[in-house]
């Protein structure tokens, strides 16, 4: 199995002021008025003197705000979390018996999943069965005769004999 390396991103006061809409003061504020909620969420050890927040930080301050940005970052933030869950279970469909879940930690069975027309499928025999129903009324209204005559006149059209019954030779 391909090994998964995760890089930690990190944002500035300015790039989350922007994601949030809102000023990097503010995070400045925040930060020093929230200090104990938010400790554990950013570092300055860059030696820059600029602070950097973790995505987690990200997301904190964004459920500490009531911008339409932050708003609409947060309700995002389930949708992507759902995307990125069902990525997971789906690669893991794939995977070998008796490997570790890279979302649960446990053991995974794997298992195929059939496609509903391949053989046994719940829809196998329905091509065959819609295809003889339309060739049934396609008989019975006499659509057969019809494609025949259609046929035989474009060939004797092609070859320039149009002085042949057709109707009787098909008879």
């Amino acid at each position: 199995m391909p090994e998964t390396i995760t890089i930690t991103k990190f944002y500035s006061n300015r790039e989350i002021a922007e994601i949030l809409g809102c000023t990097p003061e503010y995070i400045r504020k925040l930060k020093s008025t929230k200090s104990e909620e938010l400790r554990e969420f950013w570092r300055n050890d860059a030696g820059d003197g600029e602070t950097a927040w973790s995505e987690d930080g990200l997301n904190k301050l964004a459920s500490m705000m009531s911008t339409p940005q932050a708003k609409e970052f947060c309700a995002g933030k389930l949708a992507r979390r759902t995307q990125e869950a069902i990525a997971v279970d789906r690669s893991e469909l794939y995977q070998n018996e008796n490997e570790v879940s890279t979302r649960t930690g446990h053991e995974v069975s794997s298992y195929e999943i059939k496609s509903p027309t391949s053989e046994g499928g719940r829809y196998a025999g329905l091509p065959t069965k819609i295809g003889g129903a339309i060739a049934a009324q396609m008989v019975s209204g006499g659509a057969i005769n019809e494609i025949d005559n259609a046929v035989v006149e474009g060939l004797l059209k092609a070859m320039s004999m149009g002085d042949i019954n057709v109707a009787d030779l098909l008879k």
